[in-house]
């Protein structure tokens, strides 16, 4: 392999939760969760409220000095109704401030509606497990979608949302704590019926912005085969590979995860025959030393390199993560990122994969002393 271009106008990203990095307002399903001690190594988001900084201010920094042109992120329910039937606008307009000041440095926006995180309001009127309740999120996302207009370039209203439905109602580690099949069953149906009115609403008060949702690698492709004719586009995470069977070589992440980029040789041909662009999302180790980060990221651009040249529609590259953040029920023991995460010290540092990435961002190609890595 000698020389690794990308086309013109390819999406380099990096990805958040918003509830990853903002404090904690007693008011989501997770504040509860933590409260309760769920998460593996007993840490919570009080860490961040020790952190000086405006995380949304330092990840517009950090991106623009990686050199992105694109962004994925959610906002948080909660916060925008922290209780049922109130709409608090400053929070509103400070989430819009910020996609503002993203769109005037020229990235694109991928704007997640619905990851893990709920209103507590709403989880305790059942959740999606009662379809009385899907008003509201109906209402939530008119809201959003005639604030924002046209300033987001593609909606996302659910993200992962098997990997929801299996951890927070069939494995029970992610609130409500159910395990209940039937109930999960339920769950799936009343998502993919309220994402079907979602798609149509956005489009139907936004003609710009695109449509699409975003699935696990560990999970098939229930959602995509059932709402492929709702989707502009669609893409899929490598962050947790659990692919048993692999060769003992295969190393494993800090967590225990599958370092194994070749997966995506796998997983992304058996996605062309939906015809939609895709874009690969929340891909990375979680690698506290900074050992495997470089060449997994290098591996698995060059696979996507190769798909490319396969005729395959591949819009971009989002990382996991732009810097260490709190990681679901792993707390924060779980070091995804490029910079790391230093709230004694009050700092971000980047790590040595940072500028590795930067380097092939900025330079739309993965220069040639670094070719070398993708063997």
């Amino acid at each position: 392999m000698e020389k690794v271009y990308f086309y013109d106008g390819f999406l380099w990203g990096g990805i958040f939760d918003s509830y990853q990095i903002e404090k904690m307002n007693d008011r989501t399903n997770w504040d509860e969760w933590q409260k309760k001690g769920k998460i593996k190594d007993g840490t919570t988001l009080k860490i961040i409220e020790k952190f000086q900084k405006n995380l949304f201010s330092e990840t517009f920094e950090i991106s623009k000095n990686i050199g992105l042109n694109s962004l994925m992120f959610s906002i948080e329910w909660a916060k925008i109704y922290p209780e049922m039937g109130y709409i608090n606008r400053a929070k509103l307009e400070s989430y819009k401030n910020f996609i503002l000041s993203l769109k005037k440095e020229g990235i694109e926006i991928f704007l997640i509606l619905n990851h893990f995180t709920f209103p507590i309001w709403f989880e305790e009127k059942g959740g999606f497990q009662n379809d009385e309740n899907l008003k509201f999120l109906i209402s939530y996302t008119e809201e959003i979608v005639n604030e924002f207009k046209d300033i987001v370039d593609y909606y996302i209203p659910f993200y992962e949302p098997l990997k929801y439905i299996d951890y927070a109602y069939k494995k029970g580690l992610y609130p409500p704590g159910i395990s209940d099949e039937k109930i999960s069953e339920i769950v799936k149906e009343n998502i993919i019926k309220v994402y079907k009115e979602l798609y149509l609403l956005i489009h139907k008060n936004n003609i710009y912005s695109k449509v699409g949702i975003i699935k696990n690698t560990n999970y098939d492709n229930t959602f995509f085969n059932v709402l492929k004719n709702y989707m502009d586009f669609l893409g899929i995470t490598f962050y947790d590979d659990k692919t048993s069977g692999l060769p003992r070589t295969v190393q494993k992440d800090d967590i225990g995860n599958n370092i194994y980029p070749e997966k995506l040789n796998i997983e992304i041909p058996e996605l062309k025959k939906y015809d939609k662009p895709i874009v690969i999302s929340s891909i990375g180790i979680a690698d506290e030393s900074d050992i495997y980060r470089s060449q997994f990221l290098i591996k698995t651009i060059s696979y996507i390199h190769e798909l490319l040249n396969n005729n395959i529609k591949i819009m971009g590259y989002f990382h996991k993560n732009i810097f260490d953040l709190f990681e679901w029920e792993e707390g924060f023991s779980a070091e995804y990122g490029l910079f790391e995460f230093d709230s004694i010290n009050n700092r971000i540092n980047p790590r040595h994969s940072a500028k590795v990435f930067s380097n092939i961002v900025q330079s739309n190609k993965i220069p040639p002393h670094l070719i070398k890595y993708t063997q």
